[in-house]
């Protein structure tokens, strides 16, 4: 209720093995910009201090338009013929993580540091397998792009453990990639097939003992990759916005860098405060 989520676009022309969503949303769709401005500028007149674009592949935005648009042009539209306070981006993949759009982010205010970036494997064979349109080493120098750029941004990934015929060998290539990056948050999701889908009868199953260790194994790193970005934030002084959760003399508020943060006193939701990070 804080923080409307705004969908520009729907679909998706990618065909990753593991993936039902092209089957059932259908091919790559976006909202013409002037229908993104008109309904982001009907969210700040609702009183909306931050809204979150989505879509099902966010950066592939525009592309099906005729003319074609980009998804850079319609955020500074956003940003320049309405009043919303800060934009955030619910999902990226890789391969639309340029120079020019992380350029984008750090050179306004108004657009949260924040970028989740699916990963799903740190194995260039699992990835070959899954039919994603990167390798690993593509994925890090765009990670490493955005740390350069934004020192405290948030960087969020998706990883996929148990992809049939994932080997102990390529689960430690995974687990020692996201080790060496700068990830903020990990999401972890253990192997599940998809009806239509390439992998929908896997031919060379990964046994879910061992799926159920390595996505144990991957969450702890997430847990210590987290921990220790929200230690590297004490001493900082960043803007937050309240959100509906309080207890006792706190309310929580949610920072441009994704951190979720109790401020004291008890505070109406959607509003700035100036917070010093203590611990």
């Amino acid at each position: 209720r804080t923080r409307p989520i705004l969908k520009i676009q729907d679909g998706c022309n990618n065909r990753c093995s593991y993936c039902v969503i092209p089957f059932v949303r259908g091919r790559s769709r976006s909202l013409p910009p002037d229908v993104v401005v008109e309904q982001a500028r009907k969210l700040a007149s609702e009183g909306a201090k931050e809204i979150v674009l989505s879509g099902i592949n966010l950066g592939s935005y525009g592309r099906d338009l005729t003319p074609r648009a980009q998804l850079a042009a319609a955020v500074r539209r956003i940003l320049d013929e309405t009043g919303i306070a800060q934009i955030r981006f619910s999902s990226i993949e890789p391969q639309d993580v340029t120079a020019d759009f992380v350029s984008l982010v750090a050179g306004s205010e108004r657009l949260a540091p924040h970028f989740h970036v699916p990963l799903q494997s740190g194995s260039d064979r699992i990835l070959r397998a899954m039919r994603r349109w990167y390798r690993a080493e593509h994925y890090a120098e765009r990670v490493q792009l955005i740390r350069r750029m934004l020192p405290g941004a948030a960087i969020g990934a998706d990883v996929i453990v148990g992809f049939p015929g994932e080997s102990e060998a390529d689960f430690r290539a995974t687990a020692e990639f996201v080790e060496r990056l700068p990830f903020t948050s990990l999401h972890v999701f253990a192997f599940s097939p998809r009806p239509g889908t390439a992998t929908a009868s896997p031919g060379d199953p990964v046994p879910h003992a061992a799926m159920r260790e390595r996505a144990r194994a991957l969450r702890s790193l997430g847990q210590e990759k987290s921990a220790a970005f929200r230690r590297s934030q004490a001493g900082r002084t960043l803007r937050a916005l309240t959100l509906n959760r309080r207890g006792n003399n706190w309310t929580e508020a949610l920072t441009g860098n994704y951190l979720k943060l109790r401020v004291s006193g008890g505070r109406p939701a959607n509003e700035w405060c100036e917070v010093h990070v203590t611990a």
